[in-house]
């Protein structure tokens, strides 16, 4: 049976913004755009015409947002959407969702807390504009609507592509402004490759259980990060505490660190005020326990960057979970 003929798997595409979608009245102009328009999945779908003999691509309608205004609310939109979609139609056979790559690794790790449904979501985005010349957009969809298509893919869940690489969304970072290779995993390195049109997973994940359900999700409560430097002092500890945080997220000197005057600070808020401090880094590694920080009351951020353990903890807190319990939130 030739290419043409043979049963094309069905891949929804969801639009969610970003520089993928982005067009600029100029081919060469990579940094500044977005003002010239942008494109709806039926544009990119249309535009990737000449991979229809390999995945059926189907639009699903979404109001787009670049990646800073993207958020808790438009993730949970997502998951309504995508339900409902496969609802309708149950032989989907995965999802690709194209998001800004500024808060790209936020949202795919909020995504794979919550998403529960039978088939995987993958999401990718661009370095570069869609009306760019060498623009990485084309390629990164056709490759994540192949991944998002594959069996493995099932028991994957969330995945990022980009670059020919999938990564998982606890491990993913962006790294770079502008390199098309932007995208890293630092401590364990991607989860599989597509070279060609060939996907290849060279490691399983652990299967994990959602840890909230996106149906009954309400407003998340107020956590905020603290990033450190030398010589600094609470102000920014109080202003979040009038702000109403119910928790900190520290971006700590490495191994995870505050200075003396903000660990003061914030062990009273623990101690005496019931707030909740987890002790990241703003470099990359584990944070570990240690007799310091463990003697303040702060709980270590494990392997989290300081933007995915605050969405980590906002969940624990939304569920009510005690501090012994968010600790082992953080043993990924």
């Amino acid at each position: 049976m030739s290419r043409q003929e043979a049963p094309r798997p069905k891949v929804a595409v969801i639009a969610g913004g970003g520089t993928l979608t982005a067009l600029a009245s100029d081919p060469f102009e990579i940094c500044d755009y977005g003002q010239a328009g942008s494109l709806t999945a039926a544009d990119l779908i249309d535009r990737c015409a000449a991979m229809a003999d390999r995945v059926a691509l189907v639009p699903l309608a979404f109001e787009p947002r670049p990646s800073f205004d993207m958020g808790p609310d438009q993730w949970g939109a997502i998951c309504g959407l995508c339900a409902a979609a496969l609802a309708e139609d149950p032989g989907l056979a995965g999802f690709v969702l194209t998001h800004g790559t500024g808060s790209l690794e936020e949202a795919a790790f909020f995504l794979s807390l919550v998403w529960d449904l039978p088939v995987p979501l993958v999401v990718t985005g661009a370095q570069r504009p869609a009306s760019a010349l060498s623009s990485d957009g084309y390629m990164n969809l056709f490759q994540a609507a192949l991944v998002a298509a594959h069996p493995q893919a099932r028991a994957e869940g969330v995945l990022v592509v980009a670059h020919g690489e999938i990564h998982l969304p606890f491990e993913v970072t962006k790294t770079a402004t502008f390199g098309l290779d932007t995208f890293r995993s630092p401590d364990l390195g991607p989860v599989g490759l597509v070279i060609g049109g060939q996907v290849r997973f060279l490691r399983p994940a652990a299967p994990r259980a959602p840890r909230a359900d996106w149906r009954v999700l309400g407003a998340l409560p107020r956590v905020d990060i603290l990033y450190c430097h030398s010589g600094g002092d609470a102000c920014a500890i109080e202003a979040f505490i009038a702000a109403g945080a119910r928790g900190l997220v520290v971006a700590g000197f490495a191994p995870g660190y505050a200075t003396g005057a903000q660990a003061r600070r914030l062990e009273t808020w623990v101690r005496e005020e019931g707030g909740v401090v987890v002790m990241a880094s703003r470099g990359h590694g584990p944070v570990v326990a240690n007799s310091r920080n463990d003697g303040h009351g702060f709980l270590p951020a494990g392997r989290a960057a300081p933007v995915k353990a605050r969405l980590l903890l906002q969940l624990a807190l939304a569920a009510g979970r005690a501090p012994a319990q968010i600790a082992r939130d953080f043993e990924f």
